[in-house]
């Protein structure tokens, strides 16, 4: 049975430039890789080394606090530093400095590849904590105890390879350049965390990746995965999107989707856990779109966690044309960049260089018209419209009864407003509003 998500986008995709191009290492990799200490959702760690430390790849270099995950060296060399750093998300935040030897040396301490069809549950979530792997779809939590909390609750391992937002195509490159890796990691998860069925949905606009995957699952046992097209619409690629179109079930706004039974893992995340598993490689790399109408050459990069923003684009001949928005991430959801000195998280799918005629026209602000499109897009339920109005009258008092903490930031509202009102961006003003108390600043 098919169902929908409520609200959301049809944004022009502008993949076209990178969807064909398979997945490359760089030509020249950087001379020096940044690890922040703060790298999402499993809060700041704890760095194990010091200025003049040898490493290698794979080396765990810090250790994040309580339930987080380790970081590790992405490249072999020494280290520089342990101090502040841009980060992609503003400002300066501490970080390992790494001067790559350009050897690319594995630790020896690395742990084996593990037995696919023997290992146990116990040792995949012990491995996949050991390896640092985060959500790599954007939270940015660890994802060991997503899987062992989904053990007796999730009847339904959803594999999300939706890849919505405009430019994006990591994903589509992972699915189409490493999908033996990518289903056999699906078939361990589904044996050993017990989900009664698991589902691989992909967008329909991309019938290369959708023919791959269902070869691959020819060669595997009939019933093992079910294989879901749907139609590219932003922002499906969230999880509680995705869960309502496969299953119908609704995530509470608070809630996570195990509350309903289902597990729903990036495919980013799906083959970092597959190389754990295969290679016993921790999280060191990851597929990252450079793509844009400012870019040379647009380009889908393997590349090392750490790499500054610059060596991306030096990768890819540098810009054409002045860069009137540099994004970490897509145009609808991506954090804008100022200093290109900040570095690839374990969470970066994308750079993205817009040139001045990939903007929207500006048009001034004007006032609201009440039009009712913003709440039509929302795919929370939400009514950005009286947001903008108890924030235009200071009237903090409204804001529990209007949920703004249930935005998911996916910018549907701010897209479609003909009065161009950035509807996004005050609704996290109002979000940090309520933490305050909904006190008046």
């Amino acid at each position: 049975m098919r169902h929908k998500m409520f609200g959301g986008i049809h944004p022009a995709a502008r993949k076209e430039s990178t969807r064909r191009k398979a997945l490359a290492r760089m030509e020249k990799e950087p001379e020096w890789v940044i690890l922040p200490l703060d790298q999402g959702g499993g809060g700041t760690a704890e760095a194990l080394v010091r200025p003049g430390d040898r490493v290698l790849v794979g080396q765990p270099v810090a250790q994040g606090e309580g339930d987080g995950v380790p970081i590790h060296a992405s490249v072999s060399g020494r280290v520089a530093a342990v101090e502040d750093q841009p980060h992609p998300w503003g400002d300066h935040f501490p970080a390992i400095v790494l001067q790559n030897d350009g050897r690319n040396t594995l630790s020896s301490k690395l742990p084996g590849p593990l037995a696919l069809d023997t290992v146990t549950r116990a040792e995949l979530i012990e491995r996949v904590r050991e390896s640092g792997i985060v959500d790599m779809g954007g939270s940015g939590l660890p994802i060991w105890n997503r899987l062992e909390g989904a053990v007796g609750r999730a009847d339904t391992l959803i594999i999300d390879a939706m890849e919505c937002e405009p430019y994006l195509s990591a994903d589509h490159r992972l699915m189409l350049d490493k999908g033996r890796a990518l289903m056999q990691t699906v078939r361990v998860l589904t044996r050993t965390l017990g989900p009664e069925r698991a589902v691989m949905v992909i967008a329909g606009d991309k019938l290369n990746a959708v023919e791959a995957m269902e070869r691959r699952l020819a060669m595997q046992e009939k019933g093992r995965v079910e294989l879901r097209t749907m139609a590219a619409r932003y922002p499906l690629d969230s999880e509680k999107q995705v869960v309502q179109a496969v299953t119908g079930r609704e995530v509470p706004p608070e809630g996570v989707p195990v509350d309903v039974g289902c597990l729903v893992l990036n495919v980013a995340t799906v083959y970092a856990i597959g190389q754990s598993l295969l290679k016993g490689l921790p999280l060191v790399r990851r597929a990252v779109t450079v793509s844009g109408g400012a870019v040379s050459r647009p380009r889908n990069l393997w590349v090392p966690i750490g790499t500054p923003f610059n060596d991306l684009l030096k990768a890819c001949d540098g810009l054409k044309e002045p860069a009137a928005k540099i994004l970490m991430g897509g145009p609808l959801r991506g954090v804008p960049q100022d200093d290109l000195n900040a570095p690839v998280l374990k969470t970066t799918d994308a750079l993205v260089c817009l040139a001045e005629w990939e903007l929207p026209k500006p048009v001034p602000e004007t006032v609201c018209i009440r039009c009712g499109k913003c709440v039509a897009s929302c795919p929370m339920h939400l009514a950005p419209v009286l947001l903008y109005q108890a924030a235009r009258k200071q009237d903090w008092s409204r804001l529990p009864a209007l949920h703004p903490q249930d935005c998911i930031q996916c910018g549907c509202c701010t897209a479609v407003c003909p009065a161009r009102i950035p509807l996004a961006l005050l609704v996290r003003t109002m979000q940090k509003q309520l933490e305050k108390g909904g006190e008046a600043s």
